[in-house]
């Protein structure tokens, strides 16, 4: 059976102070693919901390030691491939799971508001892939891949980052699609990384299943984008603070085009509310 797995990391839990001020604190964000014959797919995977429960969810839905055909980080943020990374920083870990290939793009001339790089992430990929042995896989804008009937269609890959200013503008942006429903992630992806799929793909963005951008913040989102996508499941990988703020108004009308997500989708699946699974 095919299913797809939002993982509720630790951070999802949060529910303190979260604005401007002091901080929206990353919830993190973990996602698992089974296809019909069993093999894995992984999209994140949370924070360090969320390594061994990660880990744990892995073992729970392979046959036997899981081997991950592809594990595919969107961007380079510690939320996001900050599990993994914990994994193959111990070796206990790290000797419970197989990587076959890793799929991520994070292109060195890219350079914040501020002009920083993101050269930090260097090390961490080649301790990644020296543990792993997993074959190191840059995917480019409008390429396939495809494992065991499951096609991922790769719709944006960050090329011109003279038109970008924070790393979650890097963000993969990708379908899955199984024998059944097709699944649209979008990492953190801003409202210009939406705006450049709507151009190229305006007649190809329907999916079933939707993961909202950058935790469903405020500071993302696109109305069109997301009437294209008609999506009638919503996954957000939010904490409970988030989702409090994003819903009062602190932020005025910002984050109008989730809640038009939201209130579209039959079904809502929120980070917090626990791991979840949808069959496919």
């Amino acid at each position: 059976m095919e299913k797809l797995i939002q993982y509720a990391t630790r951070a999802s839990s949060y529910d303190g102070a979260f604005d401007s001020t002091v901080g929206w604190a990353a919830a993190g964000m973990g996602y698992v693919i089974r296809t019909e014959n069993g093999h894995l797919i992984v999209v994140d995977g949370g924070h360090p901390e969320d390594a061994e429960a990660f880990l744990g969810l892995l073992e729970e839905n392979a046959d036997g030691r899981p081997v991950v055909d592809l594990w595919i980080l969107t961007h380079p943020h510690g939320d996001h491939y900050g599990a993994l990374l914990e994994i193959c920083r111990r070796d206990d870990l790290a000797a419970r799971v197989t990587v076959k290939r890793l799929v991520y793009h994070f292109p060195e001339e890219f350079r914040d508001a501020k002009g920083n790089g993101i050269g930090y992430v260097r090390p961490h990929m080649e301790k990644i892939l020296a543990v792993t042995g997993a074959e190191a896989v840059p995917p480019k804008t409008d390429e396939t891949m495809t494992v065991d009937g499951m096609r991922l269609h790769f719709l944006y890959t960050p090329t011109d980052c003279s038109i970008l200013n924070n790393p979650n503008q890097l963000s993969l942006i990708f379908t899955a699609q199984g024998t059944g429903k097709k699944i649209m992630f979008t990492g953190d992806a801003y409202h210009r990384n939406l705006q450049i799929v709507l151009w190229r793909y305006p007649n190809g963005l329907k999916c079933d299943i939707l993961q909202l951008p950058h935790h469903g913040l405020c500071d993302t989102g696109h109305l069109e984008f997301y009437k294209k996508a008609d999506a009638g499941t919503v996954l957000i990988p939010i904490s409970i603070a988030g989702d409090r703020t994003m819903r009062s108004d602190m932020y005025g009308d910002s984050p109008a085009a989730n809640r038009f997500a939201e209130d579209n989708a039959d079904t809502v699946y929120k980070a917090f509310e626990g791991t979840v699974e949808i069959e496919l």
